[in-house]
Parts: structure tokens; C-alpha cells; sequence
């Protein structure tokens, strides 16, 4: 036997047919805006014209027309660039920097990134471009177990700061234009920001 529950069998509302389905009966009373008997022609007419307005804009345009032609071509300004700055090879040399920087520790021997050792042309050329003198110091590990095999070769400015010509040598080995180099020399030299 089956149980049937008839409030389960009967649909809560009219199931949806699309308007093009829909026969003219189906078609709820008071949805037809024309009159019996109104043909399409005679509704056309009956409608209102739209305001006419100033520039009729062209087929498929966005927005408004622009006040000058379509002729006049309007050349895009020329772009400012800085000079490159130039390479630290052809600054400082083929080698401005000291390739078997390392060190020793308690687990062994280890190797630094070599933009921290200037060489000592490039520390004296750094030192002459920044007004200071080359001073020789263990920067990275000035104490405890772990020992650099060469000293990081610094420029010792007259107020007595110390920077390391290393990376200055290597503010001119990323392509940066002059006038970032400049920036980033004087936020070193200064202390100050280099967007400051």
C-alpha cells in the first residue's frame, strides 16, 4: 500500500511558460498597452518623437562626440629619460670586487657576497668620488667565533661614519639611471631617505 500525501501532488503556483510559447488566451488581461482592432503601423505613428539633440553621435559611439576632427592627429609629448649611469667595470675596472670573500666558523668555511669587498682600487675611487679616506675594518663579524678572511675596505667620511665602498661600487651594477645612483649615494653619505 501507498501512502499518497495529495498537498505534495498539487504545484504552488502556475508553472512559467516563455513569452513565445504563450498562446494569445494565456496572455493575462491588461498587459496589452494597444487597443483591440490597433495594427502596428498605427502604434508606431502614435508615439512620441525623442528630443533632437545638437550632434547626432556616430553608430555605436560611447559618450560624447570630441570638438576637434577626426583628422588632427595629436603627437604624444616626448618622453624625458635620465642617461644610464655607468658601469661599475668601466668605473672601477674589470674586477671591483674581491671574489674569495669569506670567512671561517664553528661549522667551516663560508663565502660572502662579494659587493661588500671593494677592491682596493675601487675603495680608493670611491673614497676620492666621496671626499673621504679608504680605512680597512671587520664589518660583518668583528668579534665572536666566526672570523673574515679579508677586511671589508671602507671610506671613512670627515665626520667619521663609515661606508662601505663595496656598495657603493655596486649602486652602478643594476642599470639604474645617473640620477638614481646620485640618490642613493647621498642617502648613504647623508643619512638621509633616498626619497626624502
Amino acid at each position: 500500500m501507498a501512502h499518497v500525501n495529495p498537498t505534495l501532488r498539487i504545484s504552488s503556483r502556475a508553472a512559467y511558460t516563455p513569452p513565445a510559447l504563450r498562446r494569445k488566451s494565456d496572455i493575462p488581461a491588461g498587459s496589452d498597452n494597444s487597443t483591440k482592432g490597433t495594427d502596428f503601423g498605427t502604434e508606431l505613428k502614435t508615439q512620441s518623437e525623442p528630443a533632437a539633440t545638437g550632434t547626432p553621435p556616430a553608430s555605436r559611439m560611447i559618450g560624447t562626440p570630441t570638438p576637434w576632427s577626426p583628422s588632427t592627429v595629436v603627437a604624444p609629448p616626448p618622453v624625458m629619460t635620465s642617461p644610464l649611469a655607468p658601469t661599475a667595470q668601466s668605473l672601477f675596472g674589470a674586477n671591483p670586487w674581491s671574489t674569495s670573500a669569506g670567512g671561517t666558523g664553528p661549522s667551516g668555511s663560508y663565502s660572502y657576497n662579494q659587493y661588500y669587498f671593494a677592491t682596493p682600487e675601487t675603495a680608493a675611487k670611491v673614497a676620492q668620488m666621496l671626499g673621504g679616506k679608504v680605512v680597512a675594518a671587520d664589518t660583518i663579524t668583528p668579534y665572536g667565533p666566526f672570523k673574515q678572511n679579508q677586511p671589508n675596505l671602507m671610506v671613512q667620511m670627515p665626520d667619521g661614519r663609515l661606508i662601505n665602498a663595496g656598495l657603493v661600487a655596486g649602486f652602478y651594477d643594476h642599470g639604474y639611471t645617473q640620477q638614481t645612483v646620485d640618490k642613493m649615494i647621498s642617502a648613504e653619505v647623508f643619512g638621509n631617505g633616498m626619497y626624502s
